[in-house]
């Protein structure tokens, strides 16, 4: 069986997690096999957004295929660690939005997983968490740098401290997820944001995600001046050109009336 299912919706890929009998657990042949599917959609010129679910109903992905790590030294769990943080990195980095459209739990690696890519939309039926402390461990493959990112440190350590989930409406509200809808409608919600996102030029978003990521690593001066950049960069393409002249002819046209 395979273990990433890939559609195609429009401009939309959708890529499937496809492990449900082991809770989409991410086995190294399941990351490697995003991680190729990844690289086939960065060049893909019909594919504008990519979205990352879970086969099944009961999990975006439960973690780390803990089987695997059983007989680990240190040196191997630190390999592991670093082959895993490369493979998040790309999905960060991935020159498309990439949005998360999470179906059940999102527990350890899953939930890293998760954390790398742009945008998460949670079913309201879904558990989130980072449980590794409760193995004596913590996250390693960027939860520790990601999650407090994302929702400030002392939520995050709070999490990791503990190793309990947290509910999709908890979430919401920490700025975890971008949207939580009944786990029936996630799908579609999910698409009609690609959509929605995937009318917008390519190349801006491509621009706008790696300025937002140059501000986040290498700090604000060193982002504005990359948002400065970009932004010139853009001028003058043909897309913002025909955008631009969109722009005028519509604030041009009479409004229409109606009795």
């Amino acid at each position: 069986m395979e273990t990433i299912r890939q559609e195609r919706f429009g401009a939309v890929t959708v890529l499937t997690l496809n492990r449900p009998e082991r809770m989409n657990a991410l086995s190294k042949p399941l990351l490697q096999s995003l991680d190729n599917a990844l690289v086939s959609l960065g060049n893909d010129a019909h594919t504008s957004v990519v979205v990352l679910t879970g086969a099944g109903t009961k999990a975006f992905s439960a973690g780390a295929d803990i089987n695997e790590q059983r007989d680990f030294s240190p040196d191997d769990a630190y390999a592991h660690m670093r082959w895993g943080q490369a493979i998040f990195d790309r999905i960060e980095a991935f020159p498309k939005p990439t949005i998360a459209a999470i179906n059940g739990v999102a527990f350890g690696g899953g939930l890293e997983l998760a954390l790398a890519c742009d945008l998460r939309i949670v079913a309201d039926t879904a558990r989130l968490g980072l449980p590794e402390i409760t193995l004596a461990s913590f996250p390693g493959w960027g939860g520790t740098q990601r999650l407090p990112a994302l929702i400030g440190p002392s939520r995050a350590l709070r999490m990791m401290f503990v190793g309990d989930s947290v509910s999709p409406e908890w979430a919401l509200n920490a700025g975890l997820a971008n949207d939580v809808v009944e786990a029936s409608a996630l799908l579609d919600h999910t698409l009609m944001l690609a959509n929605l996102i995937a009318q917008n030029s390519g190349e801006a978003l491509a621009t706008l995600k790696s300025v937002v990521r140059i501000g986040i690593y290498d700090g604000r001066a060193a982002g504005l001046d990359a948002e400065a950049r970009g932004v010139g960069a853009l001028w003058g393409t043909s897309a913002q050109k025909e955008a631009q002249e969109a722009f005028f002819a519509r604030r041009k046209s009479p409004r229409a009336s109606g009795n």
